[in-house]
């Protein structure tokens, strides 16, 4: 097993080329975007890692890495290591080395627990696909093997959390109840809905992350967004978020909620295959303009302004608006498995659970 030294970086990154090279649902990140994220994310002024390799005769067969999250343990009380980016051939033995590697790392950090895969936290991509192996992950949703779950497991993990994805389309319905509750949401007239204001994105990028940090406070893996955090996402996402995808909902003049829906750019990055080679360019900028499918990324509603259904408004507001203009397939994701309340609300606006997602977590 070895320790990522500055020049395998590259190595690293690469790794998941090889390993997916035959599978056609399989959506390379850019390289750079990758790189930009292991070294340079504002994630790492508030946390560590340590990054490793399994070769054998030469060759990388597999990749992880070790990770510290000192905001998450000082927001939990928690005391507890993470892992992520793993990536692994069908070898049991070569995933538990990996693990080992990990797992002693996170002991010399006096952690007492390995969770994981979160790539590197709850914020960014997280969790094991476990089912539905036949159709490519919407944007900044991971995808893998089906081997996995059963690789992690005989390294000793269990589950601690599913994540579910749903999926809609301009083919179905709004429950008739969810139609009633939502006219006469509307009657009140202290209660507006608008799109995001592209004109004042930061400000608009400032209430979000107020209104996050409140809303998932006390939801299973949590980290609050630091300011640095968000304005990291959202320089990334105000290239490509469209406000017909967008929702803020305003009851007295003041935000109270959201929602945030982006292109599936999986379409453009399987195009431009980890790099953004000039003659691959025109393709991407065309399928670009050819995408009608979307992800619901965030979604959140203020304690102070809960049990009034405005959950059902973002939700409704966003697809009215998309299918007006042409979108005509959205995955809403993720929810976590026991937040019954929200799934209940995207199951009354015609959504239907399509994948499920998985966190391990084992003591040290």
């Amino acid at each position: 097993m070895l320790s990522v030294e500055k020049a395998e970086l590259k190595e690293f990154i690469a790794f998941p080329f090889k390993l997916y090279k035959d599978d056609k649902f399989y959506v390379p990140e850019l390289k750079a975007d990758t790189k930009h994220l292991l070294t340079k994310d504002p994630f790492w002024r508030h946390a560590g890692r340590e990054l490793f390799l399994a070769k054998r005769d030469g060759q990388t067969v597999g990749r992880i890495a070790a990770i510290v999250n000192e905001n998450h343990n000082k927001h939990w009380n928690d005391n507890i290591g993470f892992f992520g980016f793993f990536e692994c051939e069908n070898n049991p033995e070569t995933a538990k080395a990996l693990f080992d590697a990990a797992a002693a790392w996170l002991k010399e950090q006096g952690k007492t627990a390995i969770r994981g895969p979160l790539n590197p936290s709850t914020n960014h991509t997280c969790g094991v696909l476990v089912d539905s192996f036949d159709s490519m992950p919407c944007i900044m949703m991971p995808y893998n093997p089906p081997y996995y779950d059963d690789i992690i497991k005989s390294a000793g993990f269990e589950k601690a959390k599913d994540l579910l994805a749903f999926d809609r389309t301009d083919k179905n319905d709004f429950s008739t109840r969810m139609q009633k509750i939502i006219q006469r949401i509307l009657r009140n007239p202290e209660i507006t809905m608008r799109c995001i204001n592209m004109n004042d994105f930061d400000n608009e990028v400032k209430t979000v992350r107020e209104i996050y940090n409140a809303a998932w406070s006390h939801n299973y893996g949590f980290v609050p967004m630091t300011e640095e955090e968000i304005k990291e996402t959202a320089k990334q996402l105000k290239l490509i978020v469209r406000p017909e995808l967008t929702c803020m909902i305003e009851i007295k003049g003041e935000v109270a909620g959201f929602a945030i829906s982006i292109p599936n750019m999986n379409h453009v990055l399987k195009v431009l295959n980890g790099g953004l080679n000039p003659f691959k360019l025109p393709k991407a900028l065309l399928t670009w303009r050819k995408i009608r499918d979307c992800r619901m990324i965030m979604l959140g509603v203020h304690p102070d302004h809960r049990s009034r259904g405005l959950e059902l408004l973002l939700v409704k507001h966003v697809v009215d608006n998309g299918v007006s203009k042409g979108w005509n397939k959205a995955e809403l994701s993720w929810m976590l498995e026991d937040n019954k309340a929200i799934i209940s609300v995207i199951e009354e606006a015609g959504c239907y659970k399509t994948k499920t997602y998985r966190i391990y977590q084992k003591d040290l």
